[in-house]
């Protein structure tokens, strides 16, 4: 079980699926989750069109590792899988870092064209 302490108010709580929340703004979607408590919106993922396209490509390069070990493949092959999936894992860690400050605005409530 998740147990987090609030930053806010100081109380802990479980984290469950009925404390996650989903908000829109400005072609991002930022999944958050809240504080029973208190309110307080924790920031989990800001997702583009770029984010979630890169999602996808990690899920299907994951399925080709896997399939590939269950057929045994070439070492060579499953190595090329995974350094493409650490590709993929290096850009979206490069996005998320951009996207996140711009979800925690959103969050705040604050629009992104004020700067």
């Amino acid at each position: 079980m998740n147990n987090v302490q609030c930053n806010e108010c100081g109380k802990w709580f479980a984290l469950d699926v009925s404390l996650y929340g989903v908000a829109e703004a400005d072609g991002l979607t930022v999944q958050y989750f809240s504080c029973p408590a208190c309110g307080e919106k924790y920031h989990v993922l800001t997702l583009n069109d770029e984010m979630r396209k890169l999602i996808e490509e990690r899920k299907v390069v994951q399925a080709k590792i896997q399939a590939a070990h269950a057929k045994k493949f070439r070492e060579k092959t499953i190595k090329g899988y995974i350094k493409e999936l650490d590709g993929i894992k290096a850009k979206q860690e490069k996005l998320f870092q951009e996207l996140k400050p711009l979800g925690e605005k959103i969050l705040r409530g604050e629009g992104l064209a004020d700067g």
